[in-house]
């Protein structure tokens, strides 16, 4: 239970005399600003509020009941309201991650550490940051592309006058335009983006890729065209280890569109605050019929499959909530309308933050000017897997009783080597927290061969 108090001077006599409270279980009382952010809170690990009261781990809540001790609450009712849906959302947006993971995290994992293996030879995605100094287009799959090929074609010297980089989904309408991208994103984990893909390979196209995106993309294009990125699509302590490892690229969180993620390094790339960002088809909407712009793969999809008793209009796109109207009415779903907060809710980055972003990942320029022009440190990330491949090892021993141990023993080596190994379990239906027992182990001697043939390799 976390008690809210939005009066400052109840507020301020609640935390002078909160020893009278400090020893009632599972209770706290949260400052004015724990209150306003109450949704990371939920979502963090080992999540400590100023009172010292220690939050559980998140999936241990699966929804939230709000009480009013009195009908003075009415006065604030807005920022009760606002502390009640952040922790809400919070919540929804935890248990919907566990859905994700459950279906793709297995997969995510396994190009995690594909694409691990094979990141000392790609191009670091460092050298691009505070390197361009021309206008961004940042394209996504929406229908106002069309605006931005319309922009790009009617330049003085064509796209030379701008940087372009886009979305996967982007890429083949770009193409089919005569518009060769500077840079394309993908954080897609399953083989159907490859069709994106098709025709492209022997364009000078740089592509910015997750570190949990489709391995088979570093067998379209030489490693020096791949530079990878790390979305964070797990809070575990696997991803920790390696960040503190030093082996990982530049992180961000999962934003759940590519395109938003284009537009997050879109902002890390320019030169200084006075190179200008447009975006094209990030538009979160759509038209009747209509979900992204003519020439991409879904748009393709459909003319293909269409006969004469299926026209290829997708009609249950507008079996949703208008989003807004400008000559024609464009259509949203709950999850664009997330994405558009998602974007707008984005910091604007500056100079001082980039260059504090290059100092987090422990790289340097090479001269005065913060560009880079040469090559960037590298790490061991080879070697670091083969440790992560010697400990599961050790787990298999363990749990195949080939290494004898007292129970109590073994239940504490078992649980330290598994719990630092979330990959092992994260995509179990009651995988978001370890469990010692018999059914959980087993499951998990199983994934250990699974990896140990992938870390091996």
């Amino acid at each position: 239970m976390l008690g809210a108090e939005a009066e400052p001077e109840l507020a301020d006599f609640i935390q002078q005399n909160h020893a009278e409270y400090q020893g009632i279980p599972n209770f706290s009382f949260l400052t004015k600003e724990e209150m306003l952010d109450l949704g990371p809170l939920l979502s963090g690990k080992n999540t400590k509020l100023a009172s010292g009261f220690e939050l559980p781990e998140p999936g241990t809540f699966r929804r939230i009941v709000r009480i009013d001790f009195s009908a003075a609450s009415a006065l604030n009712d807005g920022l009760y309201n606002q502390i009640y849906n952040n922790g809400v959302n919070a919540i929804m947006t935890y248990w919907a991650n566990r859905v994700t993971l459950v279906k793709f995290g297995r997969k995510y994992c396994t190009n995690f550490f594909k694409n691990l293996a094979c990141l000392e030879h790609t191009t670091p995605i460092q050298k691009f940051f505070a390197s361009v100094d021309k206008t961004i287009l940042v394209f996504g799959a929406g229908e106002s592309v069309a605006r931005g090929i319309s922009l790009i074609k009617s330049s003085a010297n064509g796209q030379k006058d701008f940087f372009i980089i886009c979305a996967d989904t982007a890429l083949q309408p770009l193409i089919a335009s005569g518009i060769e991208p500077d840079g394309v994103f993908i954080e897609e984990a399953q083989n159907v983006i490859s069709k994106c893909f098709i025709g492209v390979q022997n364009y000078k196209t740089q592509v910015f890729a997750g570190l949990s995106a489709i391995h088979s993309i570093t067998r379209y294009f030489k490693p020096e065209q791949i530079s990878f990125f790390t979305t964070e699509f797990v809070q575990a302590r696997f991803i920790e280890r390696f960040k503190q490892a030093g082996i990982l690229p530049p992180g961000n969180d999962p934003f759940g569109s590519v395109g938003i993620t284009a537009f997050y390094y879109a902002m890390l790339f320019r030169k200084n605050d006075q190179v200008q960002i447009k975006t094209f088809g990030l538009d979160f909407a759509y038209s009747a019929g209509r979900t992204h712009t003519k020439g991409t793969m879904a748009d393709n999809a459909r003319f293909m499959s269409s006969n004469r008793v299926k026209n290829d209009a997708n009609y249950t796109a507008a079996f949703c909530e208008p989003a807004f109207k400008k000559n024609d009415t464009m259509y949203t779903t709950p999850i664009l309308a997330r994405y558009e907060q998602i974007m707008c809710g984005l910091p604007r980055l500056s100079q001082n933050d980039i260059a504090s972003y290059k100092k987090d990942c422990r790289v340097k320029p090479d001269n005065d000017t913060g560009v880079y022009t040469g090559e960037l440190p590298r790490f061991a990330c080879n070697d670091i897997l083969q440790e992560e491949a010697a400990s599961l090892e050790k787990l298999k021993s363990l749990l195949t009783g080939q290494t004898k141990l007292p129970a109590d023993q073994m239940e504490k080596q078992i649980t330290e080597l598994v719990q630092d190994r979330e990959y092992l379990f994260l995509h179990f239906p009651d995988g978001q927290k370890f469990a010692y027992t018999q059914s959980f182990l087993n499951r998990i001697r199983v994934e250990i061969d699974y990896y140990l043939k992938i870390l091996k390799r």
